[in-house]
């Protein structure tokens, strides 16, 4: 418990982190993946970078999905009544139902950029909203994810370092829907739709 209270608190404080490799996961006892503590490695010009340890972590918690520099995984999605009601954890991505790819992408020149790319398997809209922490940030920030289509690929960048990102409430909808769980709602995974020809759909920070 003191591991996902930690995690908790990393999605509403400024907890940071630096990028680095990362280990393979550890499943926990209450089927949340873990990563293995790690210490993550940011470049921030070509003279300086930005380090700092973490401990486990998990890739998802609460429906919330947290990502570091050099992630690459998928998600699975429980559906009931076109709502997602579940988010969870998949390692093999040909089996996901959308998957996340989140760079730092370095030029000779030294600047650099993060890039995230979700690919969308399914044949539904995803809406995301996410919360980003900076080296020495004090706050989460907002930042801003557009809609990825059915089958299509959404790319966003940002011209400066992100220790953390935080995608959450991942929806169906524009806005969250307030339905109440009931009797009659039963979740089914997502399956991946048909593949097709992957498109930019996305803004560059």
């Amino acid at each position: 418990m003191k591991a996902l209270w930690l995690i908790f608190l990393l999605s509403i404080t400024a907890t940071r982190g630096a990028c680095g490799e990362q280990t393979r996961p550890q499943a926990s006892t209450r089927g949340v993946t873990f990563r293995e503590p790690f210490t993550l490695k940011l470049h921030v010009d070509k003279e300086h970078y930005y380090e700092e340890a973490f401990p486990k972590i998990p890739y998802v918690y609460q429906d919330d999905v947290y990502l570091f520099k050099g992630d690459i995984f998928g998600l699975d999605l429980q559906i009931t009544n076109g709502v997602i009601r579940g988010i969870s954890y998949q390692a093999d991505t040909n089996k996901a139902a959308v998957n996340l790819r989140f760079t730092q992408e370095v030029k000779e020149n030294g600047d650099a950029m993060m890039l995230l790319v979700i690919d969308n398997h399914t044949q539904l809209k995803l809406f995301v909203d996410a919360l980003m922490t900076v080296p020495k940030g004090e706050k989460p920030q907002k930042t801003s994810i557009l809609p990825v289509e059915p089958g299509l690929s959404g790319y966003e960048s940002w011209p400066h370092p992100i220790v953390q990102l935080v995608l959450r409430n991942i929806r169906l909808t524009e806005r969250s829907s307030t339905e109440p769980d009931g009797a009659a709602n039963r979740s089914q995974p997502v399956r991946p739709g048909k593949n097709q020809p992957s498109a930019a759909a996305g803004s560059a920070r």
